[in-house]
């Protein structure tokens, strides 16, 4: 495995110092139950519970499997960022992809972004990241191929012999990404459009929604919308009225605005698995829909 030192400095460096500990639960009667309980060591919260055949990961392991799985790629992947989500129930790393990438005006930074769950609630998935330099808009996307995870069942012989493969097929899928950002630079869209993306996103819009629906709505949803189109008109000012703006106002509401839980990393934590993830994507299923790239979704 990968250097033990520098394992140690990155678990430091990001908040992954932590173990989780699995405890035997007992009852109210004092009796012993067939569930454990997951804990982290550094908080002493119970992140799940689970049966006794269980095996937990631990943040090193995951660390040192990652490092060893990209050792391969040498100086083109550097740990650019990693973190613990919710309490430590998901950890996160994102390798950073050597050089940018340009769409129209934009410089765009790719990344490799991986993600495990120490509560046993996800496999270890490993997908791509981009980062807008010019307005820090995020993105993240993690394909359902069953190739793409591991399931915790499996051994860590397996993953590090299918780690170095599944880095290579997210860089390629990266680049891929630029291709799909470069055909929206070309398409032009209507304000109309933006109505409708609008709609795709949040289920209602101010064109397209009857104002019997509109009246209905929360003062808590209504300035959702109007912080989205907000964002949207601001986006499509700076990079044109075309799809690559449209669908950045999007990501520049996820990345900066969308309401997010109070605790640790939570914006990386919607961005990669939460709320702006899920809008993200319905964003990128509309955009790329609407440009007619649908056999690249």
């Amino acid at each position: 495995m990968k250097n033990s030192t520098q394992v140690q400095e990155l678990l430091s460096a990001h908040g992954l110092d932590f173990t989780i500990v699995k405890e035997p639960l007992v009852g109210t009667s004092g009796r012993a139950t067939p569930y454990f309980g997951l804990y982290n060591s550094k908080t002493d919260e119970c992140i799940n519970t689970t049966k006794e055949g269980y095996t937990v990961s631990q943040n090193d392991e995951i660390v040192a499997m990652v490092l060893q799985g990209m050792s391969q790629f040498g100086s083109n992947l550097t740990v650019s960022k990693a973190g613990a989500l919710n309490g430590g129930r998901k950890v996160y790393m994102q390798l950073a992809i050597e050089g940018a990438s340009k769409v129209a005006n934009d410089i765009i930074k790719r990344y490799v972004t991986i993600i495990d769950s120490n509560d046993g609630s996800t496999s270890l998935s490993i997908g791509i990241g981009d980062l807008t330099m010019s307005c820090s808009n995020q993105f993240a996307k993690f394909y359902a191929k069953g190739d793409a995870k591991f399931r915790h069942t499996a051994t860590i012989e397996q993953k590090l012999r299918t780690i170095p493969m599944l880095i290579e097929t997210a860089l390629n899928e990266s680049l891929r990404q630029i291709e799909i950002y470069k055909q929206f630079a070309s398409t032009e869209v209507s304000k109309k459009l933006a109505h409708e993306l609008v709609k795709a996103v949040l289920g209602y819009d101010r064109e397209l929604t009857s104002m019997d629906v509109l009246s209905k709505k929360s003062v808590r949803a209504i300035n959702t919308m109007d912080k989205l189109y907000n964002h949207i008109d601001r986006e499509m000012a700076d990079k044109g009225q075309n799809m690559w703006g449209l669908h950045s106002g999007v990501t520049s509401f996820t990345t900066h605005e969308i309401s997010v839980p109070k605790r640790d990393n939570a914006r990386i934590e919607s961005v990669l698995i939460g709320g702006a993830y899920k809008m993200n994507q319905d964003s990128l299923k509309f955009a790329q829909r609407k440009s007619g790239l649908l056999e690249l979704v």
